[in-house]
């Protein structure tokens, strides 16, 4: 056979092939060597969309129309560390996939180096320099293929599951969070709504108390409807005050885990800089890492978020504010409150001293002792209530009852059926002065007061007009349908 026979089937047999060589990643993350494609290859590390702002809708305080908790920010600051590893776990995975390309790569030549090629051993002597290129290419090769494999190991057995493992814990913490969270927020909503609703009927309590004739008392007294609006405030306003108290505790134990978490993650990341691979080759960029985070100290940063974040969440602005419609209206105002007996019902009847209160509104309600304190949270709910617009009012100091002593006259004046025609309160309080007090505020919202007063008083703010009888005290008629209680 010719020697140029043998050349060419040395040629075509030879395993010697052109190296299709890349030197950057491409948008899927693959890169090939030798039609080789990378295992670690993974389309999700390469989205750089900033899917870390989506948050659940229960989670989202500002979307559901409420102001920022204390404890809300606690849960943004764990939402923000979650990000922060998310991105530095896919930061070094696309440089753990580059040191891994780049170590196949390096490998590739390696192997092409150290085969034979009978095509360079015909054309060249063992004694050439050529021959000794070959060889310190090749030896180059195999060291950057190790130098970089290095690399890859220690980003993934080191630097990643580290960050792996801050990630799971981070993960925890949030769940816990954020479900504590989303009963915050049902619960705030929850009173939110409430708050509304109170503040509609003192709005429709109001409008009504305006109206003239039988509609005014169709609703309700606006003094009541503006009591449960103060209750309703009142009991947001504890809730809060203990979510704010747990607070205290809650704050401590994050302070504690956020400096264990930045103590790990500068574990993790020195790892880097400490890569005797990098620190020979990236000195630079090694030194920049350990010098950021130098300055990442878990006490400043702790205290930098308080001052700008946690501590400018609380107070009363998480709150609406008592100044709300309505909450000045004259109509939800007092006229007169205290004790006062009244005549109980019953074959027995004796005095039974009760607390009273006339509202501007034109109601008189009886409790059993005390006002109820609605900013305590307690509930304003009256055991019987008069509405004076429809009660006549027996003059004082008549011959046949004590000094002390006076009568109202309810009148039905809903025209419903098999309702007594009228009902009679006997009032007596303990002094004259007590007595006339109220004697004097009923009478400027009642229906008809009977005896010498100012002819023709108007009540300003009801709008109603109070009929007055002339000299001579007028009783009661006696019926079947008159009630004495």
């Amino acid at each position: 056979m010719s020697l140029k026979l043998k050349l060419q089937r040395s040629l075509s047999s030879s395993s010697e092939k052109p190296i299709e060589r890349s030197d950057s990643i491409s948008s899927a993350a693959t890169v090939n060597v030798n039609n080789a494609t990378l295992s670690r290859s993974n389309t999700e590390l390469y989205n750089v969309t900033p899917t870390d702002l989506v948050v659940d809708g229960e989670n989202n305080t500002a979307a559901l129309g409420l102001t920022l908790d204390p404890a809300d920010v606690l849960t943004d600051r764990t939402r923000g560390w979650a990000a922060l590893i998310r991105v530095l776990i896919r930061h070094f995975d696309r440089l753990a996939d580059a040191e891994k390309a780049q170590a196949r790569s390096h490998a590739a030549n390696a192997k092409e180096w150290a085969l034979p090629s009978p095509v360079r051993q015909l054309a060249f002597t063992d004694t050439s320099a050529v021959n000794a290129i070959s060889a310190v290419l090749k030896a180059d090769s195999t060291a950057l293929a190790s130098q970089h494999a290095a690399i890859q190991k220690s980003l993934e057995k080191q630097t990643i599951t580290a960050l792996d493992g801050i990630r799971k814990t981070l993960k925890k913490k949030l769940d816990v969070l954020e479900k504590e969270q989303k009963e915050r927020n049902r619960e705030r909503l929850k009173d939110k709504e409430i708050i509304v609703k109170a503040k509609e009927a003192l709005t429709k309590a109001i409008s009504f108390a305006r109206r003239p004739g039988t509609d005014a008392h169709r609703y309700s007294d606006p003094w009541l409807a503006n009591m449960e609006v103060k209750r309703k405030l009142a009991q947001a306003k504890d809730k809060h005050a203990a979510r704010n108290q747990k607070l205290v505790d809650t704050k401590a134990d994050f302070k504690v885990f956020e400096a264990n978490l930045i103590r790990e993650l500068k574990v993790a990341l020195i790892g880097v800089s400490t890569i005797s691979e990098i620190q020979n080759h990236r000195a630079a960029h090694a030194q920049e890492i350990e010098a950021v985070l130098g300055q990442l100290d878990a006490e400043k940063e702790w205290e930098s978020f308080c001052i700008n974040r946690l501590n400018k969440s609380g107070g009363p602005a998480m709150f609406e504010t008592d100044e709300y419609e309505g909450f000045d209206d004259p109509l939800v105002g007092v006229i007169h409150e205290g004790l006062l007996s009244r005549k109980s019902k019953g074959l027995i009847k004796s005095y039974k001293e009760h607390y009273y209160v006339v509202t501007a509104g034109g109601y008189l309600h009886e409790f059993k002792k005390e006002k109820p304190h609605p900013e305590r949270g307690e509930t304003v709910d009256p055991d019987d209530t008069i509405y004076l617009g429809h009660c006549s009012l027996d003059p004082l100091g008549t011959q046949d009852r004590k000094p002390e002593e006076f009568i109202l006259t309810e009148k039905n004046e809903d025209g419903k059926m098999f309702q007594r025609s009228s009902h009679v309160y006997k009032y007596i309080g303990s002094s004259i002065a007590i007595t006339k007090q109220f004697y004097d505020a009923i009478s400027s919202v009642s229906k008809v007061t009977l005896g010498v007063v100012a002819t023709g008083s108007t009540n300003a703010v009801l709008g109603r007009t109070s009929t007055v009888a002339k000299a001579q005290p007028e009783t009661p008629a006696k019926s079947d349908d008159t009630k004495s209680i």
